[in-house]
């Protein structure tokens, strides 16, 4: 009786992996961001922005627990690169939806990357990476 069971459950569980439901479809997340420039301070060399993300859910399944992570930063070409970065909770993103988010971030650029950034010679970057998703509600 129990090998009856048994093989009954290897069964059921080989024909649950083989019809595909074992993995939620990954959700396909974009990113966009807009800079704009709040202040700047010759003195500390402080050089502040409100970065605007926007997080598109493009995908066919819904995204749970989003975390973004967003660095600012000076030109990597650049002697003397400066970098900030923030993590941000964006929360489930159904299938289809977009939310914005707006984090203000200070770079401490050095003195040659302040001026160069204050001219307008150099911009900085904006770089955005997901940080954890899950497909799976439950997980």
């Amino acid at each position: 009786m129990r090998t009856i069971l048994l093989i009954l459950v290897l069964l059921l569980g080989g024909m649950v992996a083989l019809s595909g439901c074992t993995k939620y479809a990954d959700p396909e997340m974009k990113i966009t961001t807009n800079l704009s420039k709040v202040s700047d301070d010759p003195g500390t060399g402080n050089i502040t922005y409100d970065v605007k993300l926007t997080v598109a859910n493009t995908g066919t399944n819904n995204a749970y627990r989003v975390k973004v992570m967003t660095i600012l930063s000076t030109a990597k070409d650049q002697p003397e690169y400066r970098f900030t970065n923030r993590n941000t909770d964006v929360g489930d993103v159904e299938k289809g939806d977009v939310k914005s988010f707006t984090e203000r971030m200070t770079i401490p650029a050095t003195k040659t990357n302040y001026d160069l950034i204050v001219a307008g010679t150099q911009q900085p970057t904006v770089e955005t990476q997901i940080m954890s998703v899950s497909s799976n509600v439950m997980g």
